[in-house]
């Protein structure tokens, strides 16, 4: 029988083929394999640098202090007066506007968040287990009671502006016969938390660690109460008090970003639910480096831009109750 060379070589051929396919079939799934395993190297050597980048607790011996002033230069705008539309019976028919609060005897501002961008090490945070008190500074205050609170605010937020420390548990208390419930929101408006403080005189603890920088917060029931946050995992920060002034202690020496943030102050226009939205806010960044022991004194001049006060307060077009 004489035998067709084609009718030999093509079933050869064809089975080459498929050896040569399977061959890098098993390549591909090794290479895949060690793909995988490369990417789960990299995230366990990222996550291990995350979390030695986090926060470290050391004894500072002879550290610097950084102290000064918020000032208002020039006139200083009337804001308008922000609309109550809920519980007027109690909260009254509208309430001062805490966007810009100056000082008149020497121009200083309330409510500027003065803080140290990022620090890896230094002194020691709040203790987990050490007892919130009413009169903490790690307490966000709601409502009137002068005989807790001096400075207590009649349906609003005693801290419009507050700082604290992210990995710590901070307090929220309700000092008046009114629901509020601080609700936070992050950049793309995505709640950060929202807690309901239906008691009064009751203290509520919550560790807010998704609350990273400055983020706007608000009580849903009461649409004239609002204020920001700012959250960090280091206790480098200070919020500007009534005569404008600031104090950050016990840094180590080295260089750092600095930074000075008051909120915007004219109102752009009024949310859906009446709400107001501000505008842009006025950031002031240092560059310093700190020796030991040294003491920085600074001044903040506001406003970092010439802005026009042009809106109105809102008109309440129902009653409210």
């Amino acid at each position: 029988m004489i035998v067709n060379s084609q009718q030999v070589l093509f079933p050869l051929v064809y089975k080459m083929k498929k050896l040569a396919m399977f061959k890098n079939k098993v390549n591909n799934n090794h290479f895949m394999f060690a793909f995988f395993i490369t990417l789960l190297s990299i995230a366990f050597v990222t996550g291990s640098a995350i979390a030695k980048s986090k926060y470290k607790e050391v004894d500072v011996l002879d550290g610097a202090t950084i102290k000064g002033f918020a000032k208002w230069k020039g006139d200083i705008p009337k804001l308008p007066e922000i609309t109550v539309f809920k519980h007027m019976d109690k909260c009254g028919q509208e309430v001062l506007n805490p966007a810009l609060v100056v000082n008149s005897t020497n121009n200083g501002v309330k409510f500027v968040a003065v803080y140290l961008e990022q620090v890896s090490e230094g002194k020691a945070l709040p203790g987990k287990k050490e007892k919130i008190k009413v009169n903490s500074p790690r307490v966000l205050h709601a409502g009137l009671d002068k005989g807790q609170r001096p400075e207590s605010q009649l349906c609003n937020f005693e801290e419009h502006v507050f700082g604290f420390v992210n990995t710590r548990k901070i307090g929220m208390y309700n000092m008046e016969d009114l629901l509020h419930n601080p609700h936070a929101f992050g950049p793309n408006s995505a709640t950060l938390f929202n807690t309901p403080l239906p008691d009064r005189n009751r203290m509520t603890k919550k560790k807010l660690k998704r609350v990273k920088g400055v983020n706007r917060y608000q009580c849903d029931t009461h649409i004239h109460m609002n204020g920001y946050m700012l959250g960090l995992d280091h206790p480098y920060f200070d919020i500007t008090d009534k005569n404008g002034s600031f104090e950050i202690a016990d840094i180590p020496p080295g260089k750092y970003k600095l930074i000075s943030w008051h909120e915007g102050y004219n109102i752009k226009e009024f949310a859906e639910d009446n709400r107001p939205v501000y505008d842009d806010p006025h950031i002031i960044e240092k560059e310093i480096e700190l020796s030991a022991g040294q003491a920085l004194d600074l001044v903040f001049e506001y406003p970092v831009r010439e802005v026009k006060v042009n809106q109105k307060k809102k008109e309440r077009k129902v009653a409210g109750h």
